[in-house]
C-alpha cells in the first residue's frame, strides 16, 4: 500500500501517512523489519537525554533525506506487540529499499540466526548486504563508533538564554524535530551543540482561535511540510519569559507570513516587536481577514463603540497585566451584598483582582480559578452572564447508574468554554457578589478576561447564543453595554438560544459505584474492538478530578461518563475520616492533576476494571503526555501493579529519576504511600516466591568496599565507607585493643564477642556460629564478612560497661549483599571456584551498589558495578557462563532484565562453561 513518510523517530522507526479519510489524515507507526538500528537519544521525563548508540545519527540521516515526505510501498510482515508498531519493509522511488541501504552502510544488524518469519531467499540477500558492511568495515562495523555519538545535553534556561544571545539576528539552517503545536517547536541547529530545545515562532498565537480543529490543522500544515527537515531560521531573540523567537525564512516570505494568511494563527503583539518583518506580519493578518480565511471566518469589521455605560455607569477596570509581567498580589477589599429580600448582606473579603489559571467550569456561567498568588481555587460565576441550569438527574433507587439530561444549551454552554479556555491564563476582574441561597456560599461575580488576548470569555459565550444576558438592579457591571452588544449579535443572528426553537437534549448516563459484575458488563463496551492485549483507545473529557490518579471521565462515543484509576502507579491518599493522617503531599498530588488534566481532552485505554467498579486505564493528553509517567516523575505517585503496561518501562525511568532528585514522596519530607507498602506486603504473603522492589534510600548505587566473597561466588559482603563511619570505626577499635590483654573466654553460640583474625593477628568484633569443640569455635567477623574457625584462647568477652555499649550495639559495618538477577546452577560446586574468582578479579575491592529487589525471606539483592557505564558484575558472571538468570527478576525491572538476559545469551551462544554442552534444563531449577 502507498504511503507517504511522515516523520522518521529513529533510523529503524518511521511514522506514514495514508489516505485520508473522511477528509483526516490517517497515520501508520511502523518499525522497520528483521534489522536493529542504533538508537537515536531520547528526551526523558526529566528533561534529560538517553545516551545515544554509535552511528544512529548517521542512520536516521540517511533514511530521513532519502524518504522524508516520499511516495512509499509498505509491505507489512508482523505486528510488534511490546512497540504497538506494524513491522515491515519500505520501498521508494528507484527500488530504493531502507533495509537494504542500512545493511550496506553498516548502519543496522541482522540477527546472526534466521528470524523464523523471515523467507530465507531475502535473509540471504540481507545477510550478504551486512556481510559486504562488515568486511569493508562500514558504519558501526568499522571500529571507530566512539566518534560517532552524539554526547546531547539538556541547557538550563539561563544557559540556553545566553547562548541564544549568541547567535541572535543570525539565519542559520536548523532542523525541525518536532512540532509541539502551530507556534512551538522543537528545534537542533549546529551551531548550538548537541541538544535540541524548544522555539516560539514570532510574531504569532492560536490563543483564543475558538476552533480546536483549526489548530489541529495547522499543526498538520507544518508537520507535513517541515517536520524532520532542514530550514533557514533566524534567531529573533527572546521574549519576556526567555522563551527563544524565531521566524523561518525562504526567499519570499516568511513561514509565519504563511499561517497569518491561511487564518490559522493571529498577530502576538507582545513578541511582534522582535521580529524583522512587522509589516508584512500585520498585512498578512489584515489580508486574512478580509478574506475571511480561518479563524476569521466569522470576523465582523469593528465599529465605533458607544462611550455610555449601562447600569452603573462608569466603573472602568484596569487593564489585564501584560505578557512577562508578574501577577499583582490580591486586592483583598470588602464588597457589600443584597439578599434576595432586599437587605443587605454579609460583604465579599476575597480578591477583587486576580491573575491565574481557569481549570473547571462548573456551568456554563461558573468557573473555578487558580489564583497564581495564592495557589487557592475560587469558584467565580460571570458577571452580566446567565446560562441554563436545566439539567435532570434521574437515577432509578440505589442504582448505580444515574440518567443526566442536558437542556436548553447547559451541554452546549459548558463545552464551549471548556474546550476554548481550560488551562488558559485568565485576569478576573470582581464586579459585584452575590449570597448562593442553597449553599449561604458568598461567591464573586466577575470579568474573566484572556490573559494573553484580551478576549472577556462571558462576550464570547453571549455572542456564541449559549447565554442570556442578565443584572438584577443591585448589580453593576463595568463591561454592560458589550455584554448587551454581544447578546443583541447573537439574538440578529438566531444563534442558540435565540433561535426559537427547543435545543435538542444531550443525555449522559453517569456510572458509580458499579461494582465488580456491573462494571465487567461496562468492560466489554470499553474494549470493543481490542487487538491481542491492546484495548481501542477511546476519546474522552476528563470531567472531574477526585484524586491524584482517580478521574471521572466522560466518553463521547458511548455518552458515558465513568469512574477512572489511572494504570501502573500508586499515589498519596487524603485523609477522608478525622481519625485518619493523609500521605505527604497527597494535597499537592491532588493539585497537580487538576492543573495537569482536568476537563481536559484525552485518550483512554481501558485495561480491566476492579472491585469497586473503576477501570483501569492509561490515560493520555493530546500533546502525548502519559499522566502515569507525569505523575511518577514529578514524584507523586511510584510505580504499582505496571508489569504488563506497555509504559511500564517508562515509569520505572520516571521513578528512577524522581526518586535520584528527591522528589515529593521521595524527598525527606516524604513518604510512599501507606497503600502501597502495604499491597506491597500482601502480594509478598500470597506468592512466597514473588520478589519486591526495593523503594527506599538504598535503590540508589553507593560506594562500597567489597570485604569478602561468599563461597558460592553469588553473595558478597559490603562496607560503605564515609566519615562518621569511619570515625565509628576507629572509636571500636579503640576499645577492643584494650580488651586483649585478657584472658580466653569460652563463648556461647550466637553471642556477639572479640576475637583474633589468623591472617593479620588483627582483633575484631564476631558472631559466634559454633559453639566450641575442642577449645574452638567457628566465629564470623561482623565487619568484614569473613568466617575462620578460632581457638578459645583467641576470643574475649565484650565488657559490660556503657563505654563498651558502641562495641555490643553499633550494626555490623558488613553486609550481605546477594547479587540480582542470578540463580546458582544445580551443578554449582563445580564453577563455585570460577565465579568465586571472576568476582575478586572484576573488582579490587571498591564498587557502586544498589539494592533492587528483596524475595520473600527479607533476602535483599544488589546490583554492583565499578561504573554505571560498563557491564555489572552479575552480567559478567552470566557472560562467562558461571551462573543462571533468575526469571523470576523478570517482573522487577524489565530493561534490566533484558540486560542480564542478552549477557546469559552470550554464554550460551559461546558454550561457555556451564554451557559447553550446549542447553541445559532449567525447567527444575525454576
Amino acid at each position: 500500500m502507498s504511503y507517504v513518510v511522515y516523520a522518521v523517530e529513529n533510523a529503524d522507526r518511521m511514522i506514514l501517512m495514508g489516505p485520508t479519510v473522511a477528509d483526516q489524515p490517517t497515520f501508520k507507526a511502523i518499525a522497520l523489519s528483521y534489522i536493529q538500528a542504533p538508537k537515536l537519544a531520547r528526551r526523558t521525563a526529566t528533561g534529560d537525554f538517553t545516551p545515544e548508540e554509535p552511528y544512529a545519527y548517521e542512520a536516521a540521516e540517511l533514511i530521513r533525506s532519502t524518504f522524508i515526505g516520499k511516495q512509499v510501498r509498505f509491505v507489512e510482515d508482523y505486528y510488534i506487540e511490546a512497540l504497538q508498531r506494524s513491522a515491515g519493509r519500505i520501498m521508494g522511488a528507484n527500488n530504493q529499499e531502507a533495509t537494504g541501504m542500512l545493511l550496506k552502510e553498516g548502519l543496522a544488524t541482522l540477527p546472526d540466526r534466521m528470524p523464523p518469519r523471515i523467507e530465507k531467499e531475502l535473509y540471504e540477500i540481507y545477510s550478504l548486504m551486512s556481510a559486504s558492511a562488515r568486511a569493508a568495515r562500514k558504519g558501526i562495523f568499522s571500529g571507530e563508533g566512539a566518534k560517532h555519538v552524539r554526547h546531547m545535553k539538556s541547557y538550563s534556561p539561563d544557559e540556553l538564554a545566553k547562548k541564544i544571545e549568541g547567535i541572535k539576528g543570525q539565519q542559520l539552517l536548523t532542523r525541525v524535530e518536532k512540532v509541539v503545536s502551530p507556534t512551538v517547536l522543537i528545534i537542533s541547529v549546529k551551531e548550538m551543540g548537541d541538544t535540541q530545545f524548544p522555539a516560539h515562532l514570532t510574531g504569532i498565537t492560536t490563543k483564543d482561535n475558538g476552533d480546536e480543529s483549526l489548530n489541529a490543522e495547522a499543526k498538520f500544515f507544518i508537520e507535513r511540510l517541515l517536520q524532520n527537515r532542514n530550514v533557514k531560521v533566524h534567531y529573533d531573540g527572546l521574549d519576556g519569559f526567555n522563551n527563544v523567537m524565531i521566524s523561518i525564512m525562504s526567499p519570499k516570505c516568511s513561514f509565519q507570513e504563511e499561517l497569518l494568511s491561511k487564518g490559522y494563527v493571529k498577530v502576538q503583539n507582545a513578541t511582534l516587536p522582535l521580529s524583522t518583518r512587522i509589516d508584512e506580519i500585520t498585512s498578512a493578518e489584515a489580508a486574512a481577514k478580509k478574506q475571511r480565511a480561518g479563524c476569521w471566518k466569522h470576523y465582523v469589521e469593528p465599529v465605533e463603540a458607544s462611550p455610555a455605560e449601562a447600569t452603573g455607569g462608569e466603573n472602568d477596570s484596569p487593564p489585564p497585566p501584560l505578557d512577562g509581567e508578574a501577577p499583582a498580589a490580591p486586592k483583598m477589599v470588602g464588597l457589600p451584598t443584597t439578599l434576595p429580600d432586599g437587605t443587605p448582606g454579609p460583604s465579599y473579603t476575597g480578591p477583587t483582582e486576580f491573575v491565574g489559571t481557569l481549570v473547571q467550569v462548573v456551568h456554563g456561567d461558573t468557573v473555578v480559578i487558580r489564583d497564581d498568588a495564592t495557589g487557592q481555587l475560587l469558584r467565580v460565576s460571570l458577571a452580566g452572564v446567565r446560562s441554563s441550569k436545566n439539567i435532570d438527574r434521574d437515577q432509578d433507587g440505589n442504582s448505580p447508574e444515574t440518567r443526566v439530561t442536558y437542556n436548553d444549551y447547559a451541554w452546549e454552554a459548558k463545552e464551549f468554554l471548556r474546550s476554548r479556555y481550560v488551562g488558559s491564563k485568565v485576569v478576573a476582574f470582581v464586579e459585584y457578589a452575590r449570597v448562593m441561597p442553597e449553599t449561604k456560599e458568598i461567591r464573586p461575580a466577575a470579568t474573566v478576561q484572556v490573559k494573553h488576548t484580551g478576549i472577556n470569555i462571558g462576550v464570547a459565550l453571549l455572542e456564541a447564543g449559549y447565554a442570556t444576558f442578565f443584572l438584577s438592579r443591585y448589580d453593576k457591571h463595568s463591561k454592560a453595554s458589550e455584554l448587551a452588544a454581544a447578546e443583541d449579535g447573537a439574538k440578529a443572528e438566531m444563534k442558540g438560544v435565540h433561535r426559537g426553537t427547543p435545543a435538542p437534549p444531550m443525555k449522559v448516563l453517569e456510572l458509580n459505584h458499579l461494582g465488580e459484575t456491573r462494571s465487567r458488563y461496562y468492560l466489554s463496551f470499553l474494549q470493543r474492538g481490542m487487538q491481542g492485549n491492546r484495548p481501542p483507545p477511546l476519546k474522552g473529557v476528563v470531567d472531574l478530578v477526585l484524586g491524584p490518579s482517580s478521574l471521572r471521565v466522560y466518553i463521547p462515543k458511548e455518552n458515558f461518563q465513568i469512574p477512572v484509576k489511572v494504570a501502573g502507579i500508586m499515589t498519596p491518599s487524603a485523609a477522608f475520616h478525622p481519625n485518619e493522617k493523609a500521605d505527604p503531599f497527597a494535597q499537592e498530588a491532588k493539585d497537580f492533576a487538576i492543573d495537569l488534566i482536568q476537563q481536559r481532552s484525552v485518550t483512554i485505554q481501558v485495561f480491566t476494571s476492579d472491585r469497586a467498579g473503576n477501570f483501569i486505564s492509561c490515560v493520555t493528553l493530546e500533546d502525548g503526555t502519559n499522566m502515569s509517567v507525569a505523575l511518577v516523575a514529578e514524584g507523586f505517585a511510584t510505580v504499582m501493579n505496571a508489569d504488563r503496561l506497555p509504559f511500564a518501562q517508562q515509569l520505572m525511568d520516571a521513578e528512577c529519576a524522581a526518586r535520584a532528585a528527591k522528589k515529593h514522596i521521595w524527598s525527606a519530607n516524604g513518604a510512599v504511600p501507606q497503600r502501597a507498602v502495604k499491597m506491597e506486603q500482601e502480594r509478598a504473603a500470597a506468592n512466597p516466591h514473588a520478589l519486591t522492589r526495593v523503594l527506599d534510600e538504598t535503590s540508589e548505587f553507593v560506594h562500597y568496599m567489597i570485604t569478602e566473597v561468599a563461597d558460592d561466588g553469588l553473595s558478597v559482603y559490603l562496607q560503605g565507607y564515609d566519615a562518621e563511619q569511619d570515625h565509628k570505626k576507629g572509636q571500636i577499635q579503640d576499645l577492643i585493643n584494650r580488651t586483649v590483654a585478657g584472658e580466653g573466654y569460652t563463648p556461647k553460640k550466637g553471642e556477639r564477642v572479640i576475637a583474633q583474625y589468623s591472617g593479620d593477628k588483627t582483633w575484631c568484633r564476631a558472631t559466634v556460629l559454633k559453639a566450641p569443640r575442642d577449645d574452638k569455635a567457628v566465629v564470623q567477623f561482623i565487619d568484614f564478612g569473613n568466617t575462620e574457625t578460632v581457638p578459645v584462647k583467641n576470643i574475649r568477652a565484650v565488657p559490660r560497661g556503657p563505654e563498651y555499649a558502641v562495641v555490643r550495639e553499633t550494626p555490623a559495618f558488613a553486609k550481605l549483599a546477594r547479587l540480582a538477577y542470578l540463580k546458582s546452577p544445580e551443578q554449582g560446586d563445580a564453577l563455585a571456584g570460577a565465579a568465586y574468582a571472576a568476582v575478586e578479579e572484576y573488582s579490587e575491592g571498591e564498587v557502586l551498589a544498589k539494592a533492587v529487589y528483596r524475595d520473600s525471606l527479607g533476602n535483599v539483592y544488589y546490583t554492583l558495578t565499578t561504573n554505571e557505564s560498563v557491564p555489572s558484575l552479575s552480567e559478567t558472571l552470566l557472560q562467562r557462563g558461571l551462573a543462571l538468570l533468575d526469571h523470576r527478576a523478570a517482573a522487577v525491572d524489565a530493561e534490566d532484565y533484558r540486560r542480564h538476559e542478552a549477557a546469559q545469551e552470550i554464554a550460551r551462544k559461546g558454550h561457555r562453561n556451564l554451557w559447553q554442552y550446549g542447553d541445559i534444563d532449567e525447567g527444575d531449577a525454576d
